[in-house]
């Protein structure tokens, strides 16, 4: 089996690590897509290594409501090492927060993954 894309690794990373409430499986998921030496990069915070990112993870899904997920919108995109994602997430039919990602990738895994929010209407 051939090594993922750099834009299969960023939806592996939203669909298998944002979307895991279980934190054993959301941890082995993130060895497998993470970088040892991974750092995540949202507007007010960023972390560093396996445990810290399920920790963030483990914190938007408690703030979140009851069947919520996030899902890629449209094709990821990736080269040379980067890829791009616009995502939306909410309870199924109802979207409240959404956005895009931006990847690095080194030695086959990503190695700092930046959030991005669209404005919330009328903040």
């Amino acid at each position: 089996m051939s090594d993922p894309t750099e834009a299969e690794l960023l939806e592996a990373s939203i669909a298998r690590v944002w979307n895991e409430r279980d934190a054993g499986r959301r941890l082995a998921a993130i060895g497998e897509i993470y970088h040892p030496d991974a750092r995540i990069h949202e507007p007010t915070r960023s972390v560093t290594g396996h445990s810290a990112i399920s920790e963030v993870v483990a914190g938007v899904l408690a703030d979140m409501p009851p069947g919520f997920r996030f899902e890629v919108i449209g094709a990821p995109l990736g080269h040379h090492g980067v890829a791009v994602a616009r995502w939306k997430g909410g309870p199924p039919g109802q979207t409240i927060v959404s956005g895009a990602d931006a990847a690095s990738i080194r030695d086959g895994k990503i190695y700092e993954h930046w959030f991005f929010f669209d404005p919330t209407p009328g903040a």
